[in-house]
């Protein structure tokens, strides 16, 4: 190889490598969502049959912490510390799907939170298998 295709190569390969500037990394910031807190509350009352569920629907407008409180059951031959089945969902026809569900007695603090999406949701009260005669009850559900 001669001086001057050495030469050549060295101010190729110079001039490849010279104008790289360097790069720092990106950061992707997240942005939480702040919830908001419940503003509205309603009272569904109602009687749930032996072996069967009732619902109540409502619609939340903003993304926020739900609240479904079992505050009361009772009725001829119903304890008012039998357990009944309470959830949070969405309606489907004549049905609530409830995706967050607990087994619970009546009490003061709410059984069922969370923080959701706006949309239009359901609270469901349901015999477990507990009943042997109708249980009316009231649920509290506050919302944003």
């Amino acid at each position: 190889m001669n001086w001057r295709c050495l030469a050549c190569l060295s101010v190729v390969l110079a001039a490849g490598c010279g104008g790289d500037t360097p790069t720092s990394p990106t950061t992707d910031t997240t942005t939480t969502q702040t919830a908001a807190s419940p503003t509205i509350t309603e009272q569904f009352d109602g009687v749930v049959p032996v072996g069967g569920a009732k619902f109540f629907s409502f619609t939340s407008s903003t993304y926020g912490t739900i609240n479904v409180t079992l505050t009361a059951v009772g009725g001829s031959f119903v304890p008012s510390t039998v357990m009944l089945g309470l959830g949070l969902g969405q309606p489907s026809g004549t049905d609530c799907v409830a995706t967050a569900t607990v087994n619970t007695a009546a009490g003061t603090t709410a059984q069922v939170t969370g923080n959701f999406d706006p949309a239009v949701y359901c609270a469901k009260v349901s015999d477990i298998g507990n009943l042997f005669a109708p249980a009316s009850f009231s649920v509290s559900i506050a919302y944003p």
